[in-house]
């Protein structure tokens, strides 16, 4: 516990990887959620019958777009048209939009923001985030925080690929915080003209440039803005000496993953800290990436570091995204750490 402590509580370069997880932690539906939901939502009994009690939403859209490429031309399967196909497509999409788009309360965000940018006062601040919600950017702002996203302008801001690739100094000063949304946006859109832009009209039409889980995820990911943000993301795990913190994230996409592995095995200074929520997502971290030194992993009473599992002495889960936001604040405001005497001593206190 000491040595997470010291981690958390000197200013070094930090970056976060944020996962479904944090999102869910703050009260947003999670994908078994979604999942109710776009079943409920499906009226068209035909396409129903295709589907099982296994199918999750990313199932669900990976048939559509199965069916929209056989019923191309006219064809019908199982009395289904391409427009039908379209039109449940659709309303699946607009059930994820509306799912991640409600007003919740981002307390833990806020404090999350303010630690980030109390730790990394002398370096580059940067979040990577799977989600397409908002909550970091409400965050952000609660927080008075400015950030850069790779957008430049007011009205209708627009991406610009060079100035993710090169911001230091260009677009961006460091104070500012860098938000690079991996797999997307509920505002990002493209209009008729490909040029991708911000906007929070909070209109959904076939034109929203979200990354759905769906098999296409990885293709997708290759597309601007995307594989600009993934690059960073690349250069910014191999370059100088950091750790990233990776939370609420189940290491379920194989082009993350791939990332994060690359950063292990040619940049030996850096240090990538997991918290998982359970032991399955504890094992998958540890099952792909126990083999490195510089990777570690904590869950409720078990961490892996240096290649090795032990026990980890904590009151709470410290995997879970709101345990782990409890301990930061208590200790970047110098409060009292609750701890249980019978397996803490005087010295893991900071």
């Amino acid at each position: 516990m000491e040595n997470l402590k010291e981690i958390l509580a000197t200013p070094k370069q930090i970056g976060l990887l944020l996962g479904a997880g944090v999102s869910k932690a703050c009260g947003l539906s999670n994908i078994d959620d979604i999942t109710k939901k776009a079943k409920a939502g499906i009226t068209h009994s035909k396409f129903n019958e295709l589907l099982d009690d296994k199918d999750t939403v990313e199932n669900i859209l990976n048939k559509t777009q199965q069916l929209r490429v056989l019923l191309k031309s006219g064809k019908e399967i199982n009395s289904l048209k391409e427009q039908d196909i379209i039109d449940i497509e659709k309303a699946v999409k607009k059930i994820i939009f509306d799912n991640l788009s409600i007003e919740i309360v981002t307390d833990n965000f806020h404090k999350l923001v303010l630690w980030l940018n109390f730790i990394n006062r002398d370096y580059e601040k940067e979040i990577f985030t799977l989600n397409y919600d908002l909550l970091v950017e409400k965050a952000l702002e609660k927080a008075s925080l400015p950030y850069f996203s790779g957008f430049i302008g007011n009205v209708k801001p627009f991406f610009i690929t060079d100035s993710v690739e090169d911001f230091q100094g260009v677009y961006v000063k460091q104070s500012w915080v860098k938000l690079w949304k991996l797999h997307g946006s509920l505002n990002f859109v493209k209009d008729a003209t490909d040029k991708i832009y911000i906007d929070n009209s909070g209109n959904v039409s076939s034109e929203n440039l979200l990354i759905y889980p769906s098999m296409d995820k990885y293709l997708s990911s290759r597309k601007a803005p995307y594989i600009s943000y993934l690059d960073r993301l690349r250069k910014y795990l191999i370059d100088k000496e950091k750790i990233v913190f990776v939370l609420g994230y189940s290491f379920g996409d194989d082009h993350i993953n791939e990332v994060i592995i690359n950063g292990l095995n040619n940049n030996h200074r850096l240090s990538v800290i997991a918290f998982a929520f359970d032991d399955e997502t504890f094992k998958k971290g540890i099952d792909l990436l126990g083999n490195y030194p510089n990777f570690s992993i904590y869950t409720d009473k078990k961490k892996y570091s240096n290649r090795r599992e032990s026990v980890f002495n904590s009151s709470s889960n410290i995997g879970d995204f709101n345990n782990l936001i409890t301990l930061i604040d208590e200790i970047t405001f110098s409060k009292p750490v609750a701890i249980d005497p019978k397996t803490t001593s005087a010295n893991d206190i900071k």
